[in-house]
């Protein structure tokens, strides 16, 4: 899930994608071998609220003016994702990954540093100054 976003994606370059279910916003995406990340929710999608005792389901946070299943999507641009997992593909991506290593994406959504038929999904991309690295967490550069 991207959390941040470390530079910025073109806006002349943003797509709609339809998804096969309802996604929030920072969800990695493929379309073919075309990488991107979820900007907003998709359409249909909702979320909870809970306040105090009470709890309020099925509220709409999908994207203006999208349909349910399609998804406002950056190509390009570099975002921070949580949960990237490291080469064995189970423990998290360690802080010494290096500058521009290669980052995948599996057939069930996760980033992982793991090649095996897996999909390229970017490169490393740390910012120049005072970046603190934590372990499963890395800036990828959208199809880098």
């Amino acid at each position: 899930m991207a959390v941040n976003t470390v530079f910025a994606s073109t806006d002349a370059l943003r797509e709609v994608w339809t998804v096969a279910s309802e996604i929030p916003s920072g969800t990695p995406l493929v379309n073919g071998t075309k990488a991107g990340v979820a900007l907003t929710a998709s359409g249909g999608y909702t979320r909870s609220v809970t306040a105090g005792p009470y709890t309020l389901s099925g509220i709409p946070a999908g994207g203006v003016s999208l349909k349910a299943l399609e998804v406002s999507v950056a190509v390009d641009g570099t975002f921070e994702f949580t949960g990237v997992k490291a080469t064995d593909g189970t423990s998290a991506a360690p802080t010494t990954t290096a500058q521009g290593a290669l980052v995948y994406i599996t057939s069930g959504g996760v980033l992982s540093l793991q090649s095996t038929s897996n999909t390229l999904f970017g490169r490393v991309n740390y910012p120049l100054h005072k970046y603190v690295k934590v372990a499963g967490k890395l800036p990828v550069k959208i199809g880098g």
